[in-house]
């Protein structure tokens, strides 16, 4: 669990040896507190977004303008499977960007409030590929279901083209960002490098926005 939490200041952020001692210390501190890190766990946060984006969102009536649980339960029985998948896609590429959001925010968080976010600061790997893990789910769906893989539907007759080309400037960014999220790729880059890379990430998660705002707007209205 100690190793655990001293990983990512390892690769250390652009600050005074003496600030970075100091994140540690506090990071061990909290350690001490096992109930409260357990809690705090990645994977619980991510669960807590998915089920909170399900609770709010794909229950949520938008003729209606109100939560009609009837519609999760709908979508969670597979009633009608393609429109259940369709919805959970949607929250896969929400979950996506709310992770991405997540996981980049820390590291400045941390710098302005090191003593409030500084235990929180292990989440930004975890959190980042589980991000990106959602984002290739849903760019995997939607590819098939909605373009069929077709090239031509894709590129050529798609009247919500720059949407498309974010949406794939966005995942490939986050795939190297993820392929580079090892103390190896670290090494072999050189840290100027590698947080240049890492750097990109708020890039990969305003084309992220862009897309999103796309597809959900008409076509006639759209970019």
């Amino acid at each position: 669990m100690q190793a655990a939490l001293n990983k990512p200041f390892s690769l250390a952020l652009h600050a005074p040896l003496r600030f970075r001692n100091s994140l540690k210390s506090r990071a061990r501190d909290y350690s001490m507190h096992p109930a409260n890190w357990l809690k705090l766990k990645p994977h619980v946060f991510a669960l807590l977004v998915v089920v909170s984006l399900l609770a709010f969102y794909t229950a949520y009536d938008k003729e209606a303008k109100t939560l009609a649980p009837e519609k999760l339960v709908k979508v969670l029985s597979f009633e009608e499977p393609g429109n259940s998948l369709r919805e959970l896609n949607k929250v896969a590429a929400l979950a996506a960007i709310g992770l991405v959001s997540v996981a980049l925010a820390l590291g400045p968080l941390t710098r302005l409030f090191p003593k409030t976010f500084c235990p929180y600061l292990y989440f930004r790997k975890p959190l980042g590929l589980t991000g990106f893990a959602f984002a290739a789910a849903h760019s995997a769906f939607s590819l098939a279901d909605y373009y069929k893989l077709d090239v031509t539907r894709m590129l050529y007759n798609n009247p919500k083209i720059v949407g498309f080309v974010a949406a794939v400037l966005s995942l490939v960014i986050l795939l190297a960002m993820s392929i580079a999220s090892t103390k190896s790729a670290v090494e072999r880059m050189g840290y100027p490098k590698w947080k240049a890379l890492q750097t990109l990430g708020y890039a990969a998660l305003l084309l992220a926005v862009i897309h999103f705002y796309v597809l959900e707007t008409d076509a006639v209205k759209g970019f």
